[in-house]
């Protein structure tokens, strides 16, 4: 439906509500989904995990050694 605006202040008070509202769609267009980028792309954990991760030998390492008395003589079990 068409509004009929007879009069030149109308007409450019009607032309400024259009220009307005295109520019308000445009950028809402816009923003979303840069901030969608934005905020997908900005400090994420594999970033963080980077700094977090050293690869190398350890300084020392921990050996459980076990200790057998070998002179000791075990009974035969099958005898």
């Amino acid at each position: 439906m068409k509004t009929i605006i007879s009069r030149k202040t109308g007409e450019a008070l009607e032309i400024a509500k259009q220009i307005l509202y295109s520019l308000q769609v445009l950028t809402v267009g816009l923003l979303i989904p840069f901030l969608f980028v934005f905020g997908i792309t900005y400090n994420t954990p594999k970033s963080l995990q980077q700094k977090e991760i050293n690869i190398g030998k350890p300084g020392h390492e921990n050996i459980d050694r076990t200790t057998m008395d070998i002179s000791k003589v075990l009974p035969d079990q099958n005898s």
